[in-house]
């Protein structure tokens, strides 16, 4: 029961990492005015830039920085189509989702002579954290542990640093919240936006990148299945702040981590229990949503009583 409990952990962190990765890089973009949906597609971007990197270069290590240039690159497009042309942010997010998987097998067709998947690559290594490893029971959940799962849990006190504690992040939050002032102020709103999105595409490229050379070691056809979605979900359910998106993230690394448990070990059919994360998805934009409004509904009645 202990060990099984312990894989359940495991995997949640494992599931847990690109959500967490690319969700906590997506709130610099929303904190500066600058929505992005193409989440999903930035991933896959990423994902299969780093398989290109590390089948070319034989090193996974080159792989991860061809795989997070590849996420600045998609970003800094989505980023000049929004700031610099002004087209609309939803359409420019929904695009890049729908170029993401035709390009990528197109490329895949050039490259690898396959449309579906790339040839096996070398993978990043695994880690065990030292002292916790050692652990009993608990410590294999830190054991052979991948070196981006280790980063994504770091990942969120570093940019809640860089958010809430910095010249830079405070230019953000007043770019996003009120641009024409943040312009009378001196600061440079639109160069702000840019490298708000930009660490953005960062946090995407390592969430692809850990997809298809650390998860798995090689790039599949939509691998990355969804969980663009489930990280524009977790900052909603994480109240755009990083330590409360790491903490949605491994709620939804959970629920995955316990469809990939039950699957074959109960009498429900497995497409209803592969459905698991996405319904918890749902469920908590709906509960962010509804406690949005009753928030609001209260504030309006304070203030008719004031």
């Amino acid at each position: 029961m202990i060990t099984a409990i312990v894989s359940l952990f495991s995997r949640m962190l494992a599931a847990a990492t690109p959500i967490a990765l690319g969700a906590v890089g997506g709130i610099f973009g929303e904190k500066s005015g600058i929505s992005n949906i193409g989440l999903e597609g930035t991933m896959v971007f990423g994902a299969f830039g780093a398989v290109v990197g590390c089948y070319y270069s034989g090193s996974p290590w080159i792989g991860l920085l061809c795989g997070a240039a590849t996420g600045i690159l998609i970003s800094l497009l989505h980023a000049y189509f929004c700031i610099t042309l002004r087209i609309d942010q939803s359409v420019i997010g929904i695009a890049i989702n729908i170029l993401a998987s035709s390009v990528t097998v197109y490329l895949s067709s050039i490259l690898f002579g396959n449309k579906g998947f790339s040839p096996n690559v070398a993978k990043l290594p695994d880690i065990s954290i030292p002292l916790l490893s050692k652990i009993p029971v608990a410590g294999l959940i830190f054991q052979n542990m991948s070196v981006l799962t280790l980063a994504a849990c770091i990942f969120p006190f570093f940019m809640s640093f860089l958010l809430y504690k910095t010249k830079f992040g405070l230019h953000v939050l007043a770019s996003g919240e009120a641009p024409k002032a943040a312009y009378v102020m001196g600061i440079a709103v639109k160069r702000v936006q840019y490298l708000a999105v930009i660490i953005g595409g960062f946090g995407c490229g390592l969430a692809g990148a850990y997809l298809s050379i650390s998860y798995l070691s090689q790039f599949v056809r939509d691998m990355v299945a969804g969980r663009g979605f489930i990280a524009i979900a977790a900052i909603l359910f994480g109240s755009y702040h990083p330590i409360g998106v790491m903490l949605a993230s491994l709620f939804f690394g959970l629920a995955d981590a316990l469809q990939m448990s039950l699957q074959g070990n109960v009498t429900i059919p497995n497409e209803l229990i592969q459905c698991i994360p996405y319904l918890c998805t749902i469920a908590a934009v709906s509960l962010n949503q509804l406690s949005g409004r009753k928030s609001v509904k209260t504030k309006i009645k304070e203030g008719s009583v004031n």
